[in-house]
């Protein structure tokens, strides 16, 4: 049976929502150079601080989504953009010890660095900046030196100094992106690279649902390029027919591998419980888009079916509007003439100094970020009881039984709680007097994945 053709919607949809476009790309890049200089700057701070030499990195280097052009528009608008630098550093410009390299990056980050939403943060791969405008930069620390042979070696700051070429993945990648999509010809009515178009289409679709804690990009890329099935005709058909491919592969074999080094990725049973979830919504959707091949299929019906795959008003707004109304219901007021109002501030550990306000629903958090919430005014008269009452949306709080929890009534104006789970995290704040709840209101934080989510 021959699949319903939108090949030409999907290419619009991919060059006007998917694809990040030269504006947003620049404004990327000027970010990178940005900080790229704050760093440095920090580093002149910290030598004159020490009275010892601290040297810039004599060179950097894109890694990531965003050097193997793979790197999307967000689909939530959140502007959750990451950025991969390798910063290279002469090996007597850095201490010998791996840590101690990565935090002197990140004091010098903190030496400039400004308006983040968590201070830089020294990881075991790289240090972290994130910024209260949605976007966050990974720096990973290398050391180049010539060994006793005359060889070149580059090598990167981990939990140990670990042999590694900054740009072997991207290499990697565009090698694949050149042999396995269809070339050029009289024969070839689809574009150069149609591979990267396949994985970025379902990078989007690991990330269409803020509830979805899914493999990062890098992982996905990972399955795709093993598992992509070219089509010289048709986009649609070659993302169909890798869809149903990868959902096999993981059917049969869970686990994945770095195409550098072939460590396994899926040794951390965090990454493991992503791809198991990745499976069982790639079986999700082959059943969606199995009215494509139906004879009753027809245009509407057509763009239905991937609608439920990219979630985005260029297709039908049926699921945009489900997850709409999800988080309007999450937001509603009591009808009531009583109100209460609070506030959400940050902090790096609980009772810690807070050091930023977060308003409601705004830029996404990282994870282990405390949020301290304060009852800043009611007017419901005295006596009464608070009921502090959380709500966490997404794959992870349900697997850890955290969809719901809330603390007995009592006269405790604040609540501490933390960014512990991808998705959205809503506190509830209940005014309770003469045993029924007089006034309420709700907070929501956004929570992005963990580090494993990128590239």
């Amino acid at each position: 049976m021959t699949m319903f053709d939108l090949s030409a919607d999907l290419q619009i949809f991919y060059d006007k929502h998917v694809r990040l476009g030269v504006d947003r790309r620049k404004k990327l890049a000027d970010n990178r150079d940005l900080n790229i200089v704050r760093l440095k700057n920090g580093l002149d701070d910290l030598a004159e601080e020490s009275k010892r030499p601290r040297p810039h990195p004599y060179d950097w280097q894109n890694q990531g989504g965003y050097a193997m052009h793979t790197l999307n528009q967000d689909p939530r608008d959140d502007n959750d953009y990451d950025i991969d630098v390798a910063l290279l550093f002469e090996r007597s410009a850095l201490p010998e010890d791996p840590r101690a390299a990565r935090q002197r990056v990140a004091d010098a980050l903190c030496k400039r660095c400004t308006n983040f939403t968590q201070e830089p943060t020294a990881r075991t791969n790289a240090v972290t900046v994130w910024y209260a405008e949605g976007y966050h930069i990974d720096f990973a620390v290398y050391r180049t030196y010539t060994d006793e042979f005359g060889r070149q070696r580059m090598e990167h700051a981990s939990t140990e100094w670990k042999e590694r070429d900054p740009q072997e993945i991207n290499k990697w990648f565009q090698n694949a992106v050149g042999t396995k999509s269809p070339a050029g010809g009289l024969l070839t009515k689809v574009p150069e690279g149609q591979l990267r178009r396949i994985v970025r289409f379902l990078k989007w679709f690991t990330r269409s649902r803020p509830s979805w804690s899914l493999p990062g990009g890098l992982i996905v890329s990972t399955l795709v390029v093993e598992c992509y099935r070219p089509s010289f005709d048709r986009d649609d058909v070659a993302l169909y027919d890798t869809i149903v491919a990868l959902r096999n592969r993981l059917a049969a074999d869970m686990r994945v591998y770095n195409p550098a080094d072939r460590s396994e990725f899926t040794a951390n049973s965090e990454i493991a419980n992503q791809v198991k979830r990745f499976k069982d919504q790639l079986d999700m959707a082959v059943g969606k888009l199995a009215v494509l091949f139906e004879k009753e299929c027809n245009r509407s019906r057509g763009r239905g079916a991937w609608d439920w795959i990219f979630v985005h008003g260029f297709w039908g707004d049926k699921e945009v509007a489900k997850v709409a109304m999800d988080e309007a219901l999450a937001t509603a007021a009591l009808p009531t003439p009583y109100f209460v109002k609070i506030r959400c501030e940050l902090a790096r550990t609980e009772g810690a100094k807070t050091y930023k306000r977060y308003e409601s629903g705004s830029s996404v958090l990282p994870k282990n970020v405390a949020l301290k919430f304060t009852v800043e005014s009611t007017n419901v008269p005295a006596p009464y009881k608070i009921v502090w009452h959380v709500d966490n949306h997404g794959d992870e709080a349900a697997e850890h039984k955290q969809l719901t929890w809330e603390t007995p009534p009592s006269d405790s104006f604040e609540k501490w709680t933390s960014t512990a789970f991808k998705g959205s995290h809503r506190m509830i704040c209940r005014i309770w007097k003469d045993g029924r709840v007089q006034a309420e209101t709700s907070h929501i934080v956004k929570i992005a994945p963990g580090r494993w989510w990128r590239r």
